[in-house]
């Protein structure tokens, strides 16, 4: 068996959780082993696959751990370096994530050429010791906003930008199916797998900030909205946000 561990700091142990989450079903099907335990402090996850499937589990495992330094890492650095001050969370929220996303195939490249292909896998340490030149191509989009934040606020061209940016993001899934009832959402593929469920008020900005952060990670082609009445500032925020992409039933 082929064996490799991922570990980070307990702060982070979201990240463990995300990838746990994406590997779960990928090990069940390589017919691996997957564990959870928590190591000196640290969150770790231990896998074991077959030999003979050690090359697409590496590449299925290694895609996730780009997804998670960008999810995390590089939201955060933008969220603590670029200040818009919108007066509206949720788009400024929305704004952070598109961009976090915009132009990712060229981040996980970097990620992947400094990921060790056997032992542990430090998160931490990966992106604060070698992950150098992914904050190197950050500061420069950070440096593009903030030198035309002022005109693009003022001529009314901030909003255009954004949508451009969610339309730029390469679709991960062709579409999904957003349901509301009450007191909570839920999504799930055209096939019916769900993809996320969480309770819901529309009045609760920080739960609209976290479904249309979870629809912009997902990028779908097409969002179906079957949201109540009661649930129409989410809806209105997804419709303005992703145009041509929704469709209300």
């Amino acid at each position: 068996m082929f064996e490799i561990t991922i570990s980070t700091l307990k702060s982070r142990e979201k990240d463990i959780e995300f990838i746990m989450s994406k590997m779960r079903p990928q090990i069940k099907s390589l017919k691996g082993i997957l564990t959870y335990a928590e190591v000196e402090k640290r969150p770790k996850l231990a896998f074991a696959v077959p030999e003979n499937k050690k090359d697409y589990f590496l590449a299925v495992l290694f895609d996730v751990l780009c997804e998670a330094i960008i999810k995390s890492y590089k939201y955060e650095y933008f969220l603590n370096n670029i200040k818009l001050h919108l007066n509206n969370r949720v788009t400024e929220a929305a704004f952070l994530k598109a961009l976090t996303m915009f132009d990712k195939s060229a981040d996980k490249e970097i990620i992947k050429k400094y990921i060790p292909i056997s032992g542990e896998i430090l998160l931490d340490s990966l992106y604060n010791f070698r992950l150098w030149e992914l904050e190197k191509r950050w500061r420069e989009v950070i440096k593009l906003v903030e030198d035309n934040k002022g005109y693009l606020l003022l001529s009314g061209s901030f909003i255009d930008l954004m949508k451009f940016l969610l339309l730029s993001i390469e679709p991960e899934i062709d579409e999904v199916q957003l349901y509301g009832g009450e007191g909570y959402v839920y999504c799930k593929n055209k096939q019916g797998k769900e993809l996320f469920n969480c309770a819901f008020n529309d009045e609760n900005e920080n739960q609209i900030i976290s479904i249309i952060s979870e629809l912009i990670t997902l990028a779908p082609e097409k969002i179906v909205l079957h949201l109540t009445e009661n649930q129409e500032k989410l809806g209105t925020y997804i419709k303005n946000l992703f145009e041509l992409k929704v469709e209300e039933k």
